[in-house]
């Protein structure tokens, strides 16, 4: 599997959901380091290593769990006939 195809829905178009969830994480894996480096957020490293990753789970979890909402409740349209 490839990442391009980790991006493409059940009927093998590119879902936009899938591509700006993994644009959002892309987002906020580079620029949280990148703030803090430059100064413009002011945190003890215990704290950053405590927030980063909770952050990042809550990206990857969020994007996930709406996609796997959408999937099944656009299966369970398609089971009664809509």
């Amino acid at each position: 599997m490839t990442i391009l195809n980790a991006l493409k829905g059940a009927g093998g178009d590119f879902e936009v959901q899938r591509i700006l969830g993994a644009f959002g994480t892309i987002v906020y894996i580079m620029t949280a380091p990148a703030l803090v480096w430059a100064g413009k957020v002011q945190v003890s490293f215990e704290g950053f290593c405590m927030a980063y990753p909770a952050g990042l789970g809550g990206c990857v979890l969020t994007c996930a769990g709406a996609i796997a909402l959408k999937d099944r409740q656009l299966a369970k349209a398609k089971a009664e006939g809509l």
